[in-house]
């Protein structure tokens, strides 16, 4: 009897401890998929991915490229920051999907581009939420898609 109560607690032990964690103060981010594995001249790339924050705050994104040779990041640089709004969400949402798309080696306005690469590149794209009290995520980075010259 003993050890089936101790079972027992120890699963609602887990279970709050789980919730618990769901919702901080600390924005917390997932990048879920990048797409296409391989990226051709007027291509759509799209980064997924999922967020929470318990305040509902969150004021900025920064997106951030890097670029690779084999497993060693050649060049690293922040390629965006906008403003949360932009995404078109609810204010005040506590959790929410994030989807970003860029079309790779176009000129087209009041679209996100990324440019073209002098040469066939491996590359990631990684991201940071902050709130409006300064807090920022942990900063994720997508699996790495291969950019081919244009």
């Amino acid at each position: 009897m003993k050890l089936c109560q101790f079972v027992i607690t120890a699963i609602v032990i887990m279970v709050a401890a789980c919730n618990k964690d769901k919702f901080t103060t600390i924005p917390q981010l997932t990048l879920k998929s990048i797409s296409p594995e391989t990226v051709l001249s007027g291509n759509v790339i799209r980064l997924k991915g999922s967020y929470t924050d318990k305040e509902g705050d969150i004021d900025s994104v920064f997106v951030v490229r890097k670029f690779f040779a084999g497993n060693t990041a050649t060049k690293i640089d922040t390629i965006e920051k906008f403003q949360f709004a932009a995404l078109n969400l609810p204010p005040k949402t506590l959790e929410g999907d994030i989807e970003l798309t860029y079309e790779y080696n176009t000129q087209n306005l009041g679209i996100r581009t990324l440019s073209g690469v002098a040469k066939d590149t491996t590359a990631a794209l990684g991201m940071i939420l902050k709130d409006k009290a300064a807090n920022r995520s942990e900063y994720k980075e997508s699996e790495k898609i291969r950019l081919k010259k244009p």
